[in-house]
This record gives C-alpha cells, structure tokens and sequence, in this order.
C-alpha cells in the first residue's frame, strides 16, 4: 500500500474518533429536586434502616419468610433477573473472536470422468471494538442486570410489606366478624327478654318486630363478615404461595404500640430506594446505547480467517502438503442505509430522554409517598385514640338505655339507635387501628427501608462482583 493510502486511512480514523468522542449525548438531571427536610414536622431525626419484619410478631416474620422463599411472583422476577445476568455473558461474548471448525467433501464430474475434494479446518472472525461499540453495548448490558436486580430487590421489599398488611387484614376481618358475632348473640337475648314481656303484656308488637328485624340484619352482616373473613384469608395464603383454601389460622392482635420512626432527610432516598436506583441505572443504559448507536455508523474493523488441509484424498487431509491457509483483514463503513442507522441513533436518543423523564417521576413520586404517609402518621393516631374513646362512651351508653327500656324510661326505638352507635363506634375502632398500621408499613416502604433476611444473589451469577 502506498504511504500516500496509508496517511489517508490514518486522517480518517483519527477523525472518526474525534467526532465520536463528541457524539456522546448529555441529559441534565435537576439535582435540586430535594428539599432540606420533609414539609410534615411529625417523627423528625435520622432514619435506622434495620429491617422492618424484626419488630413485627413472631408469625408474621416466619410468614414473610415463607413469603420470600415461595412467592410464585417473586421467583418469577428472580428468573427474570437470571436473564438478564446472562445476556451479560452474550454479549461480552461478542467481544471475542469466533473459531468454528469445519468438514466439506464434494465430488463432481461426468460421463467419462470424475474428482472428489475435501476440505478440513478452522475459520475465525473478529471484529475489533476500536470505537468501543461493543464496550458500551456490554456496560449497557451490566446496566440492564442491575435494573432487574434493584427491582428484584424491591419487588421482596413489596412482598414482606403486602404480607404483613393482609396478615393485619386478617387480623381486622376476624374482629370485625367477632363483633358483630356478639352483637348477633346479645340481640338473639334481647329478643327473648322482649318477646317475655310482650307475652306478660308490657311490650308492645312494635317492639318485637324492630328486636326481630334487628336481629335478621345482624345475621346477615355475619355471613358477610365471615366470607370477608375467608376472602381475606386467601388472599394472604395466595402471597404465601399456598393453595387459597382461607384456613389459615392467624393471632395477632392490632392494638400494638408503635414506636417512632424518624424519617431522615429526602435526599436520602436517592441512595436508598431501589425503584431509584433502578431508574437510575436504566438512564445509564440508555446512555451507553445512544453512544454504541452513534458508533454504529462509522467504520467497522474485523479480522478473519481460516487454516486447514484441502486435498482430494480424504486420508491425505492432514498431510503437510495439503494444508492451506489464508488471514483477511478490512474496515467496512456504510456507504447507504435509507438513514437506517441515523434513525436508530435517534430512536435511542429519544428513549434516553423518555427514561431521564422517568427518573425525575420516580423522584417526584417517592417524595409524595413519603409526604403523604408522613402527614397521615399524626391524623390516624389521633382519629385511632378518639374512636376508642368514643367506642368505650356507646358500649355504656347501649347498656344504660337497654337497662332502662326494662324499667320503662324510654322506648325500644332509643335501645336500638344506642345500639347502632355502639356497634359502629366499635367498627371504626378496629379500622382506625388496622388503618394506622397499614400506613405505618406504607411509610417504611416509601422511606427506603430494607429486609433483614432479603435475598441478594442469584446462582445465574454468584461469582461475579456486579452488585458491588
């Protein structure tokens, strides 16, 4: 080749790499979006991630447990994760010369005569990652992995709290059906008294059909507690990866006192969360991608070829004579593609900038969670302590008006409206007590807390150091 040839190819590459170095695309991110300290100034102080479940009662730990371990959706994620981890090694495979080995024999000819050749080898190919195309689809790669592995994280996280939520729904639906079970029982007895009395002509008619129309509802408010009860029971077997047969037996108890939990700062939560995280990492990948595309449109630089024996006798294949070999070498640029290239550029591009609007949203949302748990903390402690009173004021109330229905102090019509309130005075007790639990969990969460016992490696790539 002349020198002339070879200081031409020299400027070219040269060039590509200048340009290449400045192709790679910049997403601003808004570093400013937290703020100094959350607007609620309820449960101020630094956070201690320790692992929610360990505060939790013994059965609902070993549940979560079982939950982790069994959990048909969460092992579903796992698998997906280990797709991920190896696309890792198809993709670095790339990087690495290609040998395949080969075998031929053909016989042509005619009438009068005929010849027979054999071929045996090996051929390789490589095409050399000059422009780091191949690097950045391979850290992308990486990139992906770690996306699934922040949500894998997560989606454990998201288990263990929908576990201990359902198992305090339990816990809510049986007392909701205990109570309207004595309810029913304490009506059942106040029918007997009335109907007693009506037969001694103190009562009225009137009396006994409101006592009999009470009882029927109260009936049928127990069979519908009892099938929310059921429901509820397989829908926390369902997380559980058990059969929905709603026979599992839960004790627990939903008065429980709840320490404070400091909520540290909102800028915490970028290092945290690993929803996150993961919208981090996926904004990298597109990063990478939009970098590999934009190499993807220049010259190509590869290496190829092929040794082994040609001969017409099969047995002389290997004969020292017969073998043959030849190496090629060659850069291929594209010359036209309709933009096809151009348009995957910035097919890639656009989806950088979509997933970099997607990490701002993530951003965005985490902090609402937080906010708005944060917010609900004070407002159902003190909604809980005022239904409990109010519950304890109807239950003597119902008592005193029952008490004097039998002196004849006041009508039945007063027995049955102090009733009511007592039955749904006590109701809202147990849902303000189940709902100040829920949120309490939902806060943990929005905060970035952590499993003590969460799984944090796949057998898919346990010798690898990619989650460091």
């Amino acid at each position: 080749m002349r020198l002339a040839d070879w200081a031409w190819i020299t400027l070219l590459l040269v060039g590509l790499s200048a340009c290449s170095r400045n192709s790679t695309p910049a997403h601003t991110l808004d570093t400013e979006l937290a703020a100094n300290s959350w607007s609620s100034q309820y449960q101020q102080g630094e956070f201690a991630n320790q692992g929610f479940e360990q505060a939790l009662p013994a059965q609902l730990q070993a549940l979560i447990k079982e939950a982790l371990s069994a959990n048909p959706q969460l092992q579903q994620q796992g698998f997906a994760l280990d797709q991920q981890l190896y696309q890792i090694q198809i993709q670095n495979s790339q990087s690495w010369p290609n040998i395949n080995a080969f075998l031929s024999g053909q016989r042509s000819g005619n009438d009068a005569a005929s010849s027979s050749q054999f071929r045996v080898g090996l051929e390789f190919s490589w095409e050399l990652d000059w422009l780091g195309k191949l690097d950045a689809q391979q850290q992308a790669a990486i990139l992906d992995a770690k996306v699934s592995f922040e949500q894998w994280q997560q989606a454990q996280i998201r288990l263990a709290a929908n576990t201990a939520q359902q198992w305090y729904n339990v816990i809510a639906a049986e007392q909701q059906r205990q109570l309207i079970a004595e309810r029913y029982k304490n009506l059942k007895a106040n029918l007997q008294i009335i109907e007693e009395s009506y037969q001694s002509g103190i009562n009225s008619a009137l009396d006994v059909y409101l006592a009999r129309a009470d009882l029927s509802a109260a009936r049928a408010r127990l069979n519908s507690r009892s099938s929310e009860l059921i429901q509820a029971k397989r829908q926390l077997e369902l997380l559980l990866g058990r059969y929905p047969s709603g026979q599992i037996s839960v004790q627990g108890q939903l008065d429980t006192p709840l320490a404070a939990l400091p909520a540290g700062l909102p800028s915490e939560l970028l290092q945290r969360r690993h929803d996150i995280k993961a919208a981090q990492y996926q904004l990298a990948a597109a990063d990478l991608r939009v970098y590999a595309a934009y190499r993807d449109r220049f010259p190509s630089l590869s290496l190829s070829g092929s040794g082994g024996g040609q001969s017409n006798q099969l047995n002389q294949l290997l004969n020292g004579n017969s073998l043959i070999w030849s190496v090629f070498a060659g850069i291929g640029a594209p010359l036209f593609d309709a933009a096809r290239r151009e348009n995957i550029q910035q097919q890639r591009y656009a989806e950088a900038q979509s997933l970099n609007a997607n990490y701002v949203d993530t951003v965005l949302a985490s902090f609402a969670e937080v906010e708005q748990a944060l917010q609900l903390e004070p407002s159902l402690r003190h909604n809980a302590e005022l239904l409990a009173s109010a519950a304890e004021d109807s239950k003597q109330a119902e008592r005193l008006a029952f008490e004097n229905y039998l002196a004849g102090l006041n009508e039945y019509v007063t027995v049955l409206e102090s009733q009511r309130r007592a039955f749904d005075a006590q109701s809202s007790a147990i849902t303000a007590l189940n709902s100040q639990l829920q949120n309490r969990i939902e806060l943990y969460l929005a905060l970035g807390g952590g499993l003590q016992h969460a799984q944090t490696s796949r057998e898919a790539f346990a010798s690898e150091p990619l989650f460091d």
